[in-house]
């Protein structure tokens, strides 16, 4: 069973505001407001940690909504660079809410699959910031996930 830690809180009055900004953006990029993206990114807000698509399906809002749609949305809001797409290596694929002010890195327990947000800062913010003043890059991002033993598999 995965289990995630976030230690990421945002309040009531920022979720609305940064939602209503992305959907603001999203509407400038041609995408329309539906309820079912509404309820997409308030979820993927109010958790920001990663999801797997079938993960999205089952939180309320979504639940019962079609996979297919979800997976539509995702997609869409992945090509316009606010949600990023994770690898975890053999356990697929993690969708996250793209917040530049809300970067996170994490451990992966590869026997039971937990991820634990790393809670530092990130290190990599100045070498990104380096890159970005010394060779031009623009919209640059990394992700980091450090693969391991998690405490409970360790003693088990």
């Amino acid at each position: 069973m995965e289990s995630h830690s976030s230690d990421c809180c945002v309040s009531h009055e920022e979720s609305e505001a940064i939602i209503g900004r992305i959907i603001d953006e999203l509407r400038d990029s041609g995408m329309r407001k539906t309820e079912a993206l509404e309820e997409l990114l308030h979820a993927m807000l109010e958790a920001h940690r990663p999801f797997l698509l079938s993960e999205l399906s089952e939180v309320p809002g979504l639940a019962g909504r079609d996979q297919a749609t979800i997976y539509r949305l995702i997609m869409k809001l992945k090509d316009l660079g606010k949600v990023r797409q994770l690898n975890f290596g053999d356990k697929g694929n993690y969708f996250q809410l793209n917040l530049a002010d809300h970067h996170h890195d994490y451990l992966l327990c590869h026997d039971c699959g937990e991820i634990t947000e790393v809670p530092f800062p990130c290190v990599l913010k100045e070498v990104e910031k380096k890159l970005r003043e010394q060779f031009g890059w623009k919209n640059l991002s990394h992700s980091l996930a450090f693969h391991g033993q998690c405490p409970a598999c360790s003693k088990a």
